[in-house]
């Protein structure tokens, strides 16, 4: 029986417990050697959220997976991390003639029992990832506030530290920029009408050309 092997790996470091691309596909080697099975092909999706449905890789190895063959990979949530998407991938790869496999984890036949548990099994992924989101932003700004570089460019407000790079200082500019922004907010404007009175109020301090309704959002949503 001939199989394609497909590995995925979470775009956020240190986001997910979860083995790199490589290490996947050895133990997909080594179970497919076991079982028998010639590998045809390896696909490999690197710094790639299993929510995402639109993997070109993905729907690569799908379309390479042989009928009568074995789409490989390491654990089922490795395919999808949601259940739309999990059942997408069941029907095309079912659509096919071929079958999913997972070395670890995985609920065999397509008895009505068999489909309800993988299926119980996805949303408790879909549930995972949605939590390691909250943490990790939760995190990020917590990291922010205390003055913690994050990123390569520092959010608005802040400011790289000329001495220490890896520490942000708070713009005082842009603090009362800030504040003005959350003070028109709060009386019930909306972003676009915000971003027209900080554009005649303040517009020196807007980053960019001018003041926008997406910068006024985000800036929002973080001081929220």
């Amino acid at each position: 029986m001939q199989a394609v092997i497909y590995t995925r790996f979470s775009p956020r470091r240190n986001a997910e417990t979860s083995e790199s691309c490589e290490t996947q596909e050895a133990i997909c080697h080594n179970h497919a050697s076991r079982k028998g099975y010639e590998v045809v092909l390896v696909v490999h999706d690197r710094d790639v959220s299993g929510k995402d449905e639109y993997r070109e890789n993905l729907w690569q190895a799908i379309e390479a997976t042989p009928k009568g063959g074995i789409l490989l990979v390491m654990k089922r949530d490795r395919l999808a991390r949601n259940v739309y998407l999990s059942e997408q991938i069941n029907r095309a790869v079912a659509s096919r003639g071929a079958t999913i496999e997972a070395v670890a984890g995985d609920v065999e036949g397509d008895s009505d029992e068999a489909v309800m548990i993988r299926q119980v099994l996805a949303s408790i992924a879909e549930y995972e990832r949605k939590l390691i989101a909250r943490r990790t932003s939760f995190a990020m700004r917590q990291h922010q506030r205390t003055g913690r570089r994050m990123g390569r460019y520092s959010p608005y407000g802040w400011t790289l530290n000329p001495e220490d790079p890896t520490i942000m200082d708070r713009d005082p500019i842009e603090q009362v920029a800030i504040e003005r922004i959350i003070e028109l907010a709060t009386e019930g404007k909306t972003p676009y009408a915000v971003a027209r009175a900080m554009n005649e109020e303040m517009p020196e301090a807007a980053r960019g050309a001018s003041w926008n309704a997406r910068t006024i959002r985000k800036i929002v949503e973080r001081a929220r």
